[in-house]
């Protein structure tokens, strides 16, 4: 399965996770406060009718977690039940007693953190005037010069800090967002140049080879001589449509290629050029060991299997310098296998971008076969192509 695919789940998977976390912390939070509030002794706030009372700021704060604006407008529901319904204290009290604010701020946290400006804008509003109704009109004496100026600070910094939070998570996930669109247009982009260069090095083998049919063709007459006129006639033909062929090959190739890229003049690699590129890496300090079996291959896929070679070989330079590396070419039933393993580096390795696998990956499907890149147990790093062998002669 693609990477990309696995991602939103992946992502949605540990959003439900965080909210039972969440939501089994609100439950216990509010298990908490009830508790402690019921059991301190004072008998207002003790028995069925304190609970009842209280109900609402308790399922509110658990309702928040899912549904911020649904638990506060619960639990303006309980303020009131609190301020009207209950017995009133025995001595002078605030607006809001501390175990309300214990319960509500949270709340208020999280209808700022989930709402949009405007909504917090109103849930504000709201709150600060049910604050200064209830300071107002509560059967039990509030001194309104002290404990509203407290109400009012409650409650907006309950809201300020839960809008900056939530603005900053916002601004986050739409970071992650935007980096990951980037990448996979990265990637999107990395994949077409790939293709665009694998269609030019096609070109460049199949271009060969009807050179060749034009030639031969076209030189039969006085090699073979003498050949009979409907012979000659019919080889004619063939260079013809040889030469044509190769004509519209060289008009698509213009399409494919940009300005500051120039047509190929050297032949393309293959399988009998895997030496020198071995040379090349011993020379540049590499522990490479080679076990490469000796397979008649289609110039195309010669080219894909050393171009795979190639890049893997270079990915291990690159991303894990000193570490040995393995190159095993050979085949198993029908299918080429082409694998590159390397060890753990000996010095910190660059990161890239990943265009090395994904061109990798092209050239792979481009003969029907697969390639799997990943870590191995002893942290180095192993890629394997399968490309098909029906029909090539060994």
């Amino acid at each position: 399965m693609d990477r990309r695919r696995q991602r939103p789940a992946a992502v949605a998977a540990r959003r439900r996770r965080w909210d039972r976390a969440l939501l089994l912390v609100a439950v216990v939070y509010a298990f908490v406060v009830a508790t402690t509030t019921s059991g301190s002794g004072e008998p207002r706030v003790s028995g069925g009718l304190f609970l009842l009372c209280a109900a609402p700021l308790l399922v509110g704060l658990v309702l928040a977690v899912r549904r911020p604006l649904d638990g506060w407008r619960l639990s303006l529901l309980g303020l009131v039940l609190t301020g009207y319904v209950l017995p009133p204290p025995p001595a002078p009290a605030p607006v809001l007693e501390g175990w309300q604010w214990l319960l509500w701020c949270p709340v208020l946290l999280a209808a700022a953190w989930a709402s949009a400006r405007r909504v917090s804008v109103g849930v504000a509003v709201v709150s600060l005037v049910l604050v200064t109704v209830l300071g107002a009109t509560t059967p039990w004496p509030v001194d309104l010069r002290l404990t509203l100026p407290i109400g009012v600070v409650g409650v907006l910094a309950s809201l300020v800090v839960g809008g900056s939070l939530g603005a900053r998570w916002d601004a986050r996930r739409a970071l992650e967002a935007e980096q990951a669109r980037t990448a996979e247009a990265q990637a999107a982009r990395g994949a077409l140049a790939e293709r665009a260069r694998i269609a030019r090095e096609m070109h460049d083998v199949v271009a060969h080879h009807l050179s060749l049919i034009a030639v031969r063709c076209e030189t039969a007459p006085y090699r073979l001589a003498p050949l009979d006129e409907r012979a000659g006639a019919e080889l004619a033909e063939v260079a013809g449509t040889a030469r044509s062929a190769l004509t519209e090959l060289q008009r698509l190739l213009g399409v494919l290629r940009t300005e500051d890229q120039s047509a190929e003049r050297a032949p393309q690699p293959g399988t009998a050029d895997l030496g020198e590129l071995f040379a090349g890496v011993r020379a540049a300090g590499t522990d490479l060991e080679v076990s490469v079996e000796d397979v008649d291959l289609p110039d195309t896929l010669g080219l894909t299997v050393y171009r795979i070679v190639q890049q893997a070989v270079s990915n291990a330079a690159q991303h894990a310098p000193g570490a040995p590396v393995r190159v095993t070419v050979g085949r198993a039933d029908g299918v080429l296998r082409v694998e590159v393993v390397n060890g753990p580096g000996r010095a910190p390795g660059t990161a890239g971008a990943g265009a090395g696998l994904a061109g990798m990956r092209e050239r792979a499907e481009l003969h029907g076969g697969r390639l799997t890149a990943g870590p191995t147990p002893d942290a180095g790093f192993r890629v394997l192509a399968e490309l098909p062998l029906a029909e090539v002669a060994g």
